[in-house]
């Protein structure tokens, strides 16, 4: 899903960056000692600053004394709501594999550190990658012809990540190779409920999604085709690093939610803001962006376009088989991702600059989810007429 902090428009990595913020400082001098030992090439001192993105895991830029830059990602701090979120030893694992094992643009890691004394949680340090990250799906910084040339690039790149063989790369066991959306359904309503409960300092709870039940029981009725790939979990337009001036992706970031599953979940996220109405830049209130109703002239992409394009690369037919069933699910966990990010605003955790604009819009995920699910219920009713 798109989303975008309404005070930035066109970014480099750079102009993500600010000071540290409260409560996520580093011990620096643990940190350099760590990272002395680990990789000696970097130069004392270290200089931090705080990266404006980022829903869950805060990340920070460091700069060495030689102003060589990289990235450091963390565990937030405090009590968790899932055990399983956050996982940053996760991201580096997945990162490592397709980094030495396949030609799917990530950044370099250099290590990962678990012992939670040096910094409090679990890190990892990565390369640092000078590109431009696009975090509007209008792509209002991009030629209007040249716009589709991005969309594009997105399906080239998540059919090459796709088409890596998981157990020729290391990663046999990232994840289980069967009943991906079922799994995920289950857990996924277990942390809604969890995140749900979650209350802010005068008590008010986050609340549930709306409707959840009908969705549950739609989902145990309609079923999904089965198979299995690598998953990003998160793949879409601002979580990918751009080359500087071409419509070519140089580093796919952002790896918390990756594992094996069903293919068609990373498909469906990256082309959830078709289904979010269009509003151009001066009349866009929300952080939802979307490009549905968009006018010709703004160059937005075609579904059914950039769906025969991934099922050509992937080498299957088109149309594609559980498509429907994909976008519902995506919708709905978007929505309990940004119900986690009003969780941990709630409880002071979120680790993004502008999560509690983030944090508002989980009830409209949903709403949209089941809007699908009424329009597919009304048609299956009237084909049985």
């Amino acid at each position: 899903m798109g989303t975008a902090d309404k005070s930035q428009t066109s970014l480099t990595p750079a102009t993500l960056i600010g000071e540290v913020r409260s409560g996520h400082e580093l011990d620096v001098d643990r940190l350099s000692a760590f990272l002395q030992q680990r990789k000696p090439d970097i130069a004392l001192p270290l200089v931090l600053k705080q990266f404006n993105v980022g829903q869950s895991n805060p990340t920070y830029l460091i700069t060495d004394a030689r102003g060589k830059k990289f990235v450091l990602r963390k565990k937030p701090a405090g009590q968790l709501l899932s055990k399983t979120a956050h996982a940053v030893e996760r991201e580096y694992r997945v990162l490592d594999a397709l980094g030495r094992h396949s030609s799917v643009p990530v950044p370099r890691v250099y290590a990962l550190c678990e012992d939670t004394s040096v910094l409090g949680t679990p890190f990892y340090l990565m390369e640092f990658l000078e590109g431009r990250i696009l975090p509007d799906v209008r792509l209002p910084e991009i030629p209007k012809a040249e716009r589709v040339l991005y969309w594009d690039a997105l399906v080239d790149v998540l059919a090459q990540l796709h088409k890596v063989d998981y157990r020729k790369v290391g990663l046999e066991g990232y994840g289980k190779a069967n009943g991906y959306y079922e799994r995920q359904t289950r857990s996924l309503t277990a942390v809604s409920e969890a995140q749900a409960a979650a209350k802010d300092k005068n008590g008010v709870q986050v609340g549930g999604l709306h409707r959840l039940e009908q969705l549950q029981r739609w989902f145990s009725a309609n079923k999904c085709p089965d198979e299995t790939t690598i998953v990003h979990g998160d793949f879409k337009m601002d979580n990918v690093v751009w080359d500087p001036v071409e419509p070519r992706i140089i580093g796919i970031l952002d790896w918390e939610l990756s594992t094996l599953g069903n293919p068609r979940t990373d498909l469906a996220n990256m082309l959830q803001p078709l289904l979010i109405p269009y509003a151009d830049a001066q009349a866009q209130s929300s952080v939802l962006v979307g490009l549905k109703n968009a006018p010709s002239e703004e160059g937005a992409p075609d579904e059914e376009r950039l769906l025969q394009r991934y099922c050509h690369l992937m080498g299957r037919n088109y149309p594609l088989d559980g498509w429907e069933y994909a976008k519902v699910f995506g919708l709905f966990r978007n929505a309990v991702v940004m119900q986690g990010v009003a969780a941990r605003v709630a409880k002071g955790q979120a680790s993004s600059s502008f999560a509690h604009l983030v944090a508002k819009v989980f009830p409209q995920c949903m709403a949209m989810a089941m809007d699908i699910v009424d329009r597919l219920e009304a048609q299956s009713r009237k084909s049985k007429l």
